[in-house]
């Protein structure tokens, strides 16, 4: 039906006819093949990109079958609300000249498929989201959805596999087999290699490490979900119920990320001036010499949160190497100040919650 009425609409280009309206239901399903499109040149593209997980992907097939279920559910909950939405309007066509004009531009122009995936991934979602703007209820029915029951069970799953996987790649990473080495080799002495009187510019690096891993995760939990609790400063305009969530959150965010800052500024007063003269537990940590070289960055692409709990093993190691912040970290005024923060963050999680399940709640209910 679709191909029918692209040739129909070609042989009007043919003989002139160009503005004849574009059919609402025609767009709306069009939109529909661009995702599913999309869906798989992304499908095909990870397969290719990333062969390091396949093992861990494998072990959790199960996860991934529910993810798939849960698509498919909110792929009906989607059509049938835009199909509701075009059934109870008054006109089937677009009828505006200008936005049936930019419409038909991105429907019947294929895009050039040359080029690698990131390029192709690119244009092909360029061109969704332009016929998105021609589907008139794409986007409120989107945001119903991803609301919903299904929508909310959907975005729990998708995080807790980028994390499982994440996990899982860096277990199969250390327990990978290396080429056995000679146990007298001055490389292998090296390796293993025990600094007895850390330099305290190890704990310079390791306060610095703490903020980047600290605004890594911050960022990865962006980029995993605009809508999280971290996202709360962004720009983000796509959503009426998110703006309004937002605003009414704005005093709460910000005295939580003071918190965060207040928290690193006593680390960073505290620990130039703590005393270990009476701490013993020093003589129980190895501090290896690994920690003075500078970690040169990963070749292959992994996902934000393997990069993250790469970050934090790599504070672990450099925190053996300073006394003064195990002394400064286990003092009573920064456990108020980081047990503040900690309650600040999971109260403001949960009423962020509330407030877009509320909202999702009242938009569903039929008067």
């Amino acid at each position: 039906m679709i191909i029918l009425k692209i040739a129909a609409f070609f042989l009007c280009l043919k003989f002139g006819v160009s503005s004849r309206p574009l059919e609402l239901q025609f767009v709306c399903d069009s939109y529909h093949e661009c995702l599913d499109e999309k869906s798989q040149l992304i499908q095909m593209c990870n397969e290719k990109s990333r062969k390091w997980d396949q093992k861990c992907a494998q072990k959790m097939k199960s996860d991934f079958n529910g993810i798939v279920k849960y698509e498919e559910l909110i792929r009906i909950e989607l059509n049938q609300c835009i199909n509701e939405d075009l059934k109870g309007r008054n006109q089937s066509y677009i009828e505006s000249k200008d936005k049936n004009r930019f419409c038909a531009e991105y429907l019947f122009n294929r895009q050039n498929t040359d080029g690698d995936c990131a390029i192709r991934i690119a244009r092909l979602q360029n061109r969704c989201d332009a016929i998105r703007r021609c589907c008139e209820p794409a986007v409120r029915c989107e945001q119903q959805a991803m609301y919903s029951e299904n929508g909310r069970t959907l975005s729990g799953l998708k995080e807790e596999v980028v994390i499982k996987m994440a996990e899982c790649a860096q277990h199969e990473e250390e327990i990978r087999p290396h080429k056995p080495e000679d146990s007298n080799s001055p490389k292998k002495q090296r390796k293993i290699k025990i600094i007895e009187s850390p330099p305290f510019s190890l704990c310079l690096k390791y306060l610095q490490c703490q903020k980047d891993a600290h605004q890594m995760r911050v960022n990865c939990s962006k980029t995993s979900n605009a809508h999280s609790i971290d996202g709360l400063d962004s720009d983000d305009l796509s959503s009426s119920t998110w703006q309004n969530c937002k605003s009414s959150l704005e005093e709460d965010f910000y005295l939580m990320n003071q918190r965060r800052e207040e928290a690193f500024a006593y680390l960073d007063k505290c620990v130039p001036i703590a005393n270990v003269t009476r701490e013993f537990m020093i003589t129980d940590r190895v501090c290896r010499a690994s920690t003075l070289k500078d970690k040169k960055p990963r070749k292959d692409l992994l996902n934000c949160h393997f990069e993250v709990s790469r970050k934090r093993k790599e504070c672990a190691l450099l925190r053996d190497c300073c006394v003064q912040a195990d002394v400064c970290e286990r003092s009573a005024l920064y456990a108020v100040i980081s047990d503040e923060y900690l309650l600040r963050r999971t109260q403001l999680r949960e009423t962020l919650d509330s407030c877009m399940n509320e909202a999702t709640d009242n938009g569903n209910l039929v008067v």
